[in-house]
């Protein structure tokens, strides 16, 4: 009887783990289908979701919020000069550094084809910018280098909005912080620029030397 009350145990035991394990498989399948292939980022429907809760919760504790449009800048002369992998290379640059420059709880995904949002929770417009020079600093210290052993540096233009209001909403957030982007990239590249405030950083060319 004994022998058969073991053999019951671990027959439970046995079948217990592995539908522990396929919960877990299944997790890890979602959490993929969630984020981009290259970057490692959140895709934009779900970093839109995500994000929009933070809004919510930000309007229900009168907490401040910022959201930073990062983008690319030469992504066009990089893939011609260099090629589409040297702009795989560059993007993912981007993305590696922005993870490094936020908080474990901040959200950063692919808004579209070589720009990144990051969306900062707890975050007033001083914090946001500490982040954003953070960033365009870190993303242009180390060269990226191609398997023929050439490198090329990259730089970026940033976007910034802070969110203060109980009426906005994050495609709100998100407009204003386009809007900034969009008047940097007028103004140059290698900068970052808010809404509505206008807060230059000097440009630098694409192939900057780093910083000793």
């Amino acid at each position: 009887m004994s022998l058969i009350i073991a053999l019951c145990i671990g027959l439970a035991v046995g079948l217990l783990l592995q539908a522990n394990k396929i919960r877990l498989l299944r997790q890890q399948l979602t959490e993929q289908q969630l984020r981009d292939a290259l970057t490692g980022l959140y895709q934009r429907p779900h970093l839109f979701t995500l994000s929009a809760r933070e809004v919510n919760r930000a309007q229900r504790s009168q907490s401040k919020m910022a959201v930073l449009i990062a983008d690319m800048d030469h992504c066009a002369e990089i893939n011609a000069h260099h090629g589409l992998h040297a702009g795989d290379l560059a993007l993912k640059r981007l993305a590696e550094s922005a993870l490094k420059s936020v908080r474990d709880f901040d959200l950063v995904g692919r808004y579209s084809g070589e720009e990144i949002a990051l969306v900062l929770p707890d975050t007033d417009y001083k914090g946001a910018m500490v982040v954003a020079e953070r960033l365009r600093n870190n993303v242009k210290q180390i060269p990226i280098t191609l398997p023929n052993q050439s490198e090329f540096y990259i730089s970026i233009t940033i976007g910034l909005a802070a969110f203060d209001m109980e009426t906005e909403t994050f495609e709100d957030i998100l407009v204003a912080a386009d809007s900034a982007l969009q008047s940097a990239k007028k103004m140059g590249v290698d900068r970052i620029e808010a809404f509505p405030a206008s807060i230059p950083v000097v440009s630098s060319s694409l192939n900057p030397a780093p910083s000793p």
